[in-house]
């Protein structure tokens, strides 16, 4: 299987960035340029182009753009990421290729068809944002490019699905926008069927308590307490009392004096560290509990080492950099080839 992709966005490169990983040869079609990149440009241009071949072409002319089709009609799927107006001036619809996934902001019809829009855009259109922070503060949105990777995995599994289809598309469209809407969870239909909106609840689930982020000695966990880890829970901490609290005997009374009991595992859990927390909470009371740990501690967890989840890829200048592996398991995922720079397979 080959796969194209070209755009400049970054779902299409995240979409390819899977097909790489479980065996297809994906070729990367990069816009020319003469800049050279900052560090966190390359991070995540080792993050997302490891493994692919890779030209430069200029296809905002005509013969650019004849080499990129004929390159797509050498392909099994062409995932291109663009606007809608640059699909119309490469004629989109009779593009060359097997199966054909565009992947634009708002999709290829309708009235913002040709509106600008990256991953915070999306998330605010698509009433995501409005629903994360404190409800006494400012929305906040989910930082760098969650819309753009939720999009291109979608491109992967419907592309994938399209060709071991006994009747495969010829076109498949993704929407960055609707993506967001897929994964808003039930929150349109609590407005549809009760005319009430979901708003924020800072670190709290908002029906049930506690579900929220304390503090520790060294830094934050988070617990998810239903109603049946909530004997659990107080076992924990050692305190008995509040199970005759009256404050506390239900979850509606728990959510009614959440302050008060966010208090209480504040203070407690101050004389803990995260990883005694963790042995606490997860080995001895099979709470769920997890740890806010940072960049550094994720790379260094010893789950994720037993399981050889993280893979080194070689970049030239840089060593060996260690980069996240494959999010599912059937036959091991290809290992990952050095990182090719733009037009590196050109000729």
């Amino acid at each position: 299987m080959r796969v194209l992709e070209f755009g400049d966005n970054k779902a299409a490169s995240y979409a390819g960035r899977l097909f790489q990983q479980y065996g297809a040869e994906v070729v990367r079609v990069d816009l020319p340029s003469n800049s050279l990149p900052n560090d966190s440009d390359l991070s995540l241009d080792i993050f997302l182009q490891t493994g692919k071949r890779r030209v430069a072409i200029d296809y905002r002319g005509d013969q650019g753009l004849a080499l990129l089709r004929r390159l797509a009609g050498e392909s099994t799927i062409v995932i291109a990421d663009c606007l809608p107006s640059l699909l119309d001036e490469i004629d989109w619809p009779h593009f060359p290729g097997g199966i054909r996934v565009s992947i634009t902001p708002f999709g290829l019809d309708g009235p913002y068809r040709d509106w600008q829009g990256f991953g915070p855009i999306l998330q605010a259109m698509g009433g995501y944002t409005y629903i994360i922070g404190n409800p006494n503060k400012a929305p906040l949105s989910m930082p760098m490019h969650y819309a753009e990777y939720q999009a291109g995995q979608f491109a992967y599994m419907s592309a994938l699905a399209s060709f071991v289809s006994e009747t495969p598309s010829a076109e498949i469209e993704v929407s960055m926008l609707e993506t967001v809407m897929t994964l808003s969870q039930w929150t349109t239909i609590y407005w549809t069927m009760q005319q009430k909106i979901r708003c924020r609840d800072g670190n709290r689930m908002g029906k049930v308590h506690p579900v929220s982020l304390y503090r520790c000695r060294d830094g934050f966990i988070y617990l998810t307490i239903v109603p049946t880890f909530w004997r659990n829970l107080i076992a924990m901490i050692g305190r008995d009392d509040l199970l005759e609290d009256e404050r506390f005997s239900s979850t509606t009374a728990r959510l009614a004096n959440a302050d008060a009991l966010d208090d209480i595992l504040n203070e407690v859990f101050l004389d803990y560290t995260m990883a005694e927390c963790l042995e606490l909470g997860q080995r001895k009371y099979r709470l769920p509990v997890g740890a806010a740990m940072t960049l550094d501690q994720v790379l260094n967890d010893e789950h994720l080492r037993a399981r050889h989840y993280w893979q080194d890829v070689n970049v030239p200048g840089h060593g060996n950099v260690r980069m996240p592996g494959a999010a599912f398991r059937s036959v091991p995922a290809t290992a990952q080839s050095p990182l090719e720079y733009q037009g590196a397979d050109n000729g």
